[in-house]
């Protein structure tokens, strides 16, 4: 979606990320950010309100995300393209979903690596 206010801040926050960030080729990133930058501002705000340093924090979460993109494998960067284009993959009966609560699973976060690694 389209929404002014937030399209202007991304402009201002694009111009002012790390220079060794643009050094990489990010087109589908900046593709994936434009399309859901409105929903992640919005949330950002809703969390955070009218913080003084919102900008600030919004130009540190977007380099976050980009630079984990950059250090996203060529494999998965390949799987994140294949299911753009069959953008309904998580129907597939080929595939099998669960939801848990971690705390009763697993007491907390650790606890739930350490189910998961056995």
């Amino acid at each position: 979606m389209y929404e002014q206010a937030s399209h202007a801040l991304l402009n201002e926050i694009l111009l002012e990320l790390k220079p060794e960030i643009g050094s990489f080729r990010l087109r589908h990133f900046y593709t994936r950010l434009g399309a859901n930058f409105y929903a992640i501002h919005s949330l950002f705000r809703l969390l955070y309100g009218d913080r003084p340093d919102f900008k600030e924090q919004m130009v540190s979460l977007v380099e976050t995300l980009a630079l984990r993109y950059i250090e996203r494998s060529p494999h998965l960067r390949k799987s994140d393209l294949a299911r753009e284009r069959n953008y309904n993959w998580f129907m597939s009966q080929k595939w099998v979903g669960m939801a848990l609560y971690c705390d009763r699973f697993a007491g907390d976060l650790k606890g739930l690596h350490t189910k998961l690694a056995d």
